[in-house]
């Protein structure tokens, strides 16, 4: 049995960067605490607690909690108002928003101010679309689907611009771009998707095509994963896996050559240890 990993697989460069950051921090600092969880991948967020920096998703609780001096902003940033609450109740802030999600939430709120109404492909409560949507007035529309798009009131609407959830699947973004232009001759869109994770779907895609099986590795709440697999899943059989555990023996040794990738979520650790697993069957 054969078992190749594909490139480029694992953290991409905003979460590898909210990580490093983080833990360089935790050599000056104490009473630390993330802003919501890192990453969508518990197995990820081992290695944050154990550096002694506290994980919270309620802002009200990090406020009132006296023991938190220090908070990080996450790689899938936050709402503007958010940042300003923290700020004025003495917490220091660091900021580890990607670099890319920032120039998204930029751009999301030039548009806005502008007089666009913005629609966003996403998903309504992702972390990432909770914090673009913070930049923008109230002119602003969130789908995930064409089903979705298809429902909004675009004749009702002046000025309209489309942009994206950086890790949003790129077939339902385009599916839904298409839909627009046909529709509205004046839109103004931008291609906001985060070419990481998209090469991280293409280098899978190839390497589907030279193995008889796909095991797909991280965390099942991580929304890139899932569309990772989900892409992968129509191409070739398909497993999402977050442990060996998940693993069968026996259906493995059916296959001669196994493929093994990541989302932009999934550390190098976790995928190694699927794969030697496998190696060693």
């Amino acid at each position: 049995m054969k078992v190749i990993k594909s490139k480029n697989a694992g953290y991409c460069m905003g979460v590898k960067r909210a990580f490093n950051n983080s833990f360089d921090i935790t050599k000056k600092h104490k009473k630390i605490c993330v802003f919501g969880e890192m990453v969508h991948n518990r197995f990820a967020l081992k290695s944050i607690t154990e550096k002694g920096i506290i994980i919270e998703n309620d802002l009200d609780k990090i406020i009132k909690n006296n023991d938190i001096e220090n908070v990080i902003i996450r790689a899938h940033g936050i709402p503007p108002y958010q940042e300003e609450t923290l700020l004025k109740n003495n917490k220091k802030v660091f900021d580890f928003t990607c670099p890319i999600v920032k120039q998204v939430q930029l751009l999301a709120k030039k548009l806005s101010d502008t007089g666009y109404t913005v629609i966003i492909t996403g998903k309504e409560t992702h972390p990432e679309v909770i914090g673009i949507t913070g930049y923008c007035k109230k002119n602003h529309y969130v789908v995930k689907s064409l089903e979705e798009a298809k429902k909004l009131p675009l004749d009702a609407i002046k000025r309209i611009a489309l942009i994206s959830q950086t890790t949003m699947n790129s077939n339902v973004f385009f599916e839904i771009l298409e839909y627009f232009k046909s529709k509205r001759k004046d839109l103004v869109y931008h291609n906001t998707l985060c070419n990481l994770p998209v090469k991280i779907q293409e280098n899978a895609l190839t390497l589907a095509k030279k193995v008889d099986l796909m095991v797909i590795v991280g965390d099942k709440l991580s929304a890139n994963t899932t569309t990772l697999y989900d892409k992968l899943k129509l191409v070739k059989k398909s497993i999402f896996v977050e442990t060996v555990n998940d693993l069968d023996k026996n259906e493995l040794k059916k296959f001669k050559k196994i493929g093994i990738t990541g989302g932009s979520s999934t550390p190098d650790w976790q995928m190694d240890e699927i794969k030697n697993w496998i190696e060693n069957l």
